[in-house]
């Protein structure tokens, strides 16, 4: 077995090949002097790799994950009694479900089995699905059930001053469910909602032990307190993320776009640089260097997990982020183009319009037009 030698941080089990390479870190994350204290460990070769690539994978991540704003976290609960059934439709934003206590429940989406969720486990979905107390119950419409509780329509730009309590059901044994509704900014078009898969489920005790006590706060009787609020609405940003990696360190075999270029440790470096500095001149031969690739194997390499050539997926995420910043605030237009990245307002704005099919002076306007009543 080939071995190498690496330092590890007294304090904080962090690794590296080189001790420096640990005083630069604590310099910069704790503002203390150097040297710190470390031990010297022999490791595999194969170990090593497979370190610094999940490092480099999470990095990367927390970059991508940094960047995605969060307009809306509506918190709710749904107390349902057996039997119950309903068809969700038409519901554009990502929904989480958590089962907090009472019995097991069942979703299903189009031509997909049913899956049980049992107390403990969550479960992000977007599109149509079905929520279910057995797979064979009678299906009613949500909105109907929605509208009859007197709640209103999702809206992105709007979040509720406080959790929502739905009621429903046939009147046996009760299931009492968190739910979470997510608007992210750039609706369908958000670079993390088009690479996620339509459901992602996370067991009760799978890597993240604070899921199910979160859970059971969201759901409990503490809804009224002072604070529970802005408390209710990391933890629902929390628990976004959470499963999302989740979804990332477990399944990243069956990962797409984006998501699967963080597998690759190459493609995860390129990724990390595009989203770090998107008003970098780059080109696919500054990116396969920054991927320490040939030019031609990280072309194909890229396309090939990511789905776009990396020309194509800069485009997209400074798209992205012009979107974002055009809805959060007023914001020159020129500077803006300059920022991401293009020499004249004419290239800036004719990319914007191909990716959004609005100029960007409209969007603000286009995107509040296209939302729910």
């Amino acid at each position: 077995m080939n071995i190498v030698l690496v330092s590890i941080c007294a304090r904080c089990s962090k690794k590296a090949r080189k001790p420096t390479r640990l005083n630069d870190y604590h310099a910069s994350r704790y503002g203390e002097t150097p040297p710190f204290p470390f031990n010297i460990a022999p490791v595999s070769c194969r170990d090593w790799r497979q370190n610094l690539l999940a490092q480099q994978t999470m990095d990367a991540l927390s970059e991508i994950l940094k960047s995605m704003t969060i307009l809306h976290a509506s918190v709710g609960t749904l107390t349902l009694s057996e039997p119950w059934g309903m068809a969700i439709r038409g519901f554009e934003p990502h929904t989480a479900y958590g089962v907090a206590s009472g019995s097991a429940c069942w979703v299903r989406l189009p031509n997909r089995e049913a899956i049980c969720l049992g107390i403990g486990d969550m479960m992000l979905v977007r599109g149509e699905h079905q929520l279910l107390s057995s797979p064979d119950t009678l299906i009613e419409d949500f909105g109907a059930a929605w509208a009859a509780n007197g709640f209103p329509s999702f809206d992105p730009s709007h979040e509720p001053a406080g959790p929502l309590h739905f009621t429903w059901g046939g009147g046996g044994p009760r299931t009492r469910l968190l739910g979470l509704a997510f608007g992210l900014s750039g609706g369908p078009n958000n670079p993390l909602m088009t690479a996620l898969p339509s459901c992602i489920v996370l067991r009760s005790g799978e890597g993240f032990p604070w899921i199910r006590p979160a859970i059971e706060f969201l759901t409990g009787p503490d809804s009224d307190s002072p604070g529970y609020a802005a408390t209710a609405r990391l933890l629902a940003e929390l628990t976004f993320v959470s499963i999302v990696r989740s979804h990332l360190l477990s399944e990243s075999h069956s990962a797409r776009g984006w998501l699967r270029g963080l597998t690759h440790p190459g493609i995860a470096k390129a990724l990390q640089a595009m989203h770090q500095a998107p008003g970098e001149d780059w080109t696919v031969a500054s990116l396969a260097a920054r991927a320490n690739m040939s030019r031609t194997s990280f072309a194909k390499v890229f396309s090939d997990h990511v789905q776009l050539t990396p020309i194509d997926y800069l485009t997209q995420w400074r798209m992205h982020l012009a979107a974002q910043r055009i809805l959060e605030s007023r914001v020159n237009l020129t500077q803006l183009a300059f920022e991401l990245g293009y020499n004249s307002d004419a290239a800036f704005r004719d990319a914007f319009k191909r990716r959004f099919g609005v100029p960007p002076s409209r969007f603000g306007s286009h995107e509040q037009d296209a939302a729910p009543d």
